[in-house]
């Protein structure tokens, strides 16, 4: 499969964080009312919890914490919410949606240690398809990196690293959303992606960081890193759980696998995600214990293409049928050098490009 590079298309974000978030509206100014359409929609869907005095008081507390804590964070947001109109306590509530509603949406990541590119990294973003529209990659540049760059899959209207990204050191990550009861006080999942990709090279820096952070707690991350060091991290508040691999694979979904965290997975008896999130699971490990050797990028994108199996929760390709979630985009990183290569839209249907940090 050729890989076209897409250089032309990728959002160049330079500066500081409140300008890096403005240069969203700049880059992309017909995209304002999608933008806010999106983030209303989201909100709506979450408006009776939205409106608990409880919830109020928590992003409040947030609030503050972001303030003392990660003021980068909400200087970027700010930035965002102006260049497109929004009330910026409105955007700051609507990117906390997975934590107050724990909103699900889907998505599969794995890693794989790589004798030619260190390691591979996939990830099939399934969300609500108005967020098709709003799709892009970033390329962000700061002068507090000091030379780094990153390069982030994401939606506009969402500041940094809202899905996965690469920076040019040769570290990547992705995440996936995960109900839990075990929520708090901390750094936003999404905050953390930008922080990591922005101040670590590898993922024993990229663990040192989410060791010394306090958490909002939900979600899971995979990590990578040119060396072929692999980690999964699945975020609580007061316990998170590391799996860390030199050589190997690691897959996560929407559901989390340490006992520890998972004893406070938030999953409705019978419910068609929790059950498709196991089942997801279950598909790549199968997958990827049957590919000995390397697992090129082209294999990657083939995995990440198939539709239901035995069972028709077990797809990683997803077309939004039954009620079910929308696959809009895959995305594989090969760590050296670091490379993106995208599929815009479902795997099995779209063109790939290709794009460096």
């Amino acid at each position: 499969m050729k890989h076209v590079p897409v250089a032309a298309s990728v959002l160049d974000l330079e500066g500081g964080a409140l300008q890096r978030g403005a240069g969203q509206s700049r880059a992309a100014p017909a995209s304002g009312a999608a933008v806010r359409e999106a983030i209303e929609l989201r909100c709506t869907m979450a408006r009776a919890q939205l409106e608990l005095p409880s919830t109020r008081s928590y992003l409040d507390a947030q609030w503050a914490f972001h303030s003392r804590e990660a003021a980068e964070c909400l200087d970027e947001m700010r930035g965002v919410a102006r260049g497109f109109a929004i009330d910026e306590r409105r955007l700051f509530a609507y990117l906390h949606l997975g934590v107050i509603a724990d909103l699900d949406d889907g998505c599969t990541a794995w890693a794989r240690s790589d004798r030619q590119h260190g390691a591979v990294l996939a990830k099939n973003r399934d969300f609500r398809g108005e967020h098709t529209s709003l799709q892009r990659i970033f390329r962000h540049r700061d002068p507090a990196w000091r030379g780094r760059r990153l390069l982030a899959v994401g939606s506009l209207g969402s500041p940094g690293v809202y899905s996965s990204g690469i920076n040019s050191s040769g570290l990547a990550l992705a995440d996936t959303q995960v109900g839990t009861r075990d929520h708090g006080v901390g750094l936003l999942r999404y905050f953390l992606m930008t922080r990591i990709l922005a101040h670590a090279a590898s993922v024993d820096e990229a663990l040192a960081i989410v060791n010394a952070t306090a958490h909002a707690g939900g979600g899971t991350l995979v990590l990578a890193d040119a060396g072929g060091a692999l980690a999964a991290v699945e975020l609580g508040h007061r316990r998170s759980a590391i799996e860390r691999v030199d050589g190997g694979h690691l897959v996560r979904t929407n559901h989390f696998v340490d006992p520890g965290t998972a004893a406070q997975w938030r999953a409705p008896p019978g419910d068609r995600q929790a059950a498709s999130s196991q089942l997801r699971r279950a598909a790549v490990l199968r997958a990827q214990q049957a590919a000995p050797g390397d697992l090129c990028v082209d294999a990657a994108f083939e995995l990440m293409s198939r539709h239901d199996g035995a069972d028709p929760l077990d797809g990683l390709c997803r077309h939004g049928g039954d009620g079910d979630a929308l696959t809009i985009s895959c995305a594989v990183f090969a760590l050296s050098p670091p490379t993106l290569y995208f599929c815009d839209g479902t795997p099995c249907r779209g063109s790939r490009v290709r794009a460096a940090p």
